[in-house]
């Protein structure tokens, strides 16, 4: 048995010796200044080389981790959706990138068609995951202009960009409506007591 640990040992010192002449010889090649510039550098490739292994597991981390960002121009409702001013006059309305997280993957988008009235706090749609329909609630009151049909179409495109308008609403009234919604701080307070 103490000849198997002694042996073991051995291998070891001689695996260690054979790594020592190696960066002996890279030294003695005038590429490094010293054998702590060899070593270093040794760290350094082996260190990235680890890295770019677990980029993936790194970015969906991050991904978990962080509050969504907020768009300063928008307007948000406690329902997780949001909506923006056109030029136009109009209202264009979307999911949050909260809402998108918590569904996981928008699989399918189902809205009213264009000339269908919407009513404040009511659906107007639905947003599919694989397991779970969840409604679109409007925060105004108004009429459906457009569909947006490339959301529609594919629907897996709010997965990468949440922030994509799902319908363009033509308000009906004064914007009193807009009283109602929550700006950039309130709306991340709410999120960050979720």
């Amino acid at each position: 048995m103490e000849d198997d640990e002694y042996m073991g040992k051995w291998k070891a010192v001689r695996v260690m010796q054979e790594l020592v002449d190696e960066v002996k010889r890279e030294v003695e090649k005038n590429e490094y200044k010293s054998l702590s510039e060899f070593v270093s550098e040794a760290i350094q490739n082996r260190l990235q080389e680890l890295a770019k292994q677990r980029v993936t597991e790194y970015l969906e981390r991050d991904r978990d981790a962080r509050v969504p960002p907020l768009q300063p121009h928008l307007l948000y409702t406690p329902k997780h959706m949001w909506a923006q001013m056109t030029p136009e006059g109009h209202v264009e309305i979307g999911v949050t990138e909260y809402f998108q997280k918590q569904l996981k993957e928008i699989v399918n988008i189902r809205t009213d068609g264009v000339g269908k009235d919407v009513s404040k706090d009511e659906p107007f749609g639905v947003a599919e995951s694989w397991w779970f329909t969840y409604d679109l609630y409007s925060p105004l009151d108004g009429k459906i202009i457009a569909v947006n049909e490339k959301v529609v179409e594919d629907s897996f495109s709010l997965n990468a960009e949440p922030s994509t308008w799902i319908v363009r609403v033509q308000p009906l009234g004064t914007k009193t409506w807009i009283n109602d919604m929550l700006n950039q701080q309130k709306y991340h307070a709410l999120v960050a007591s979720s």
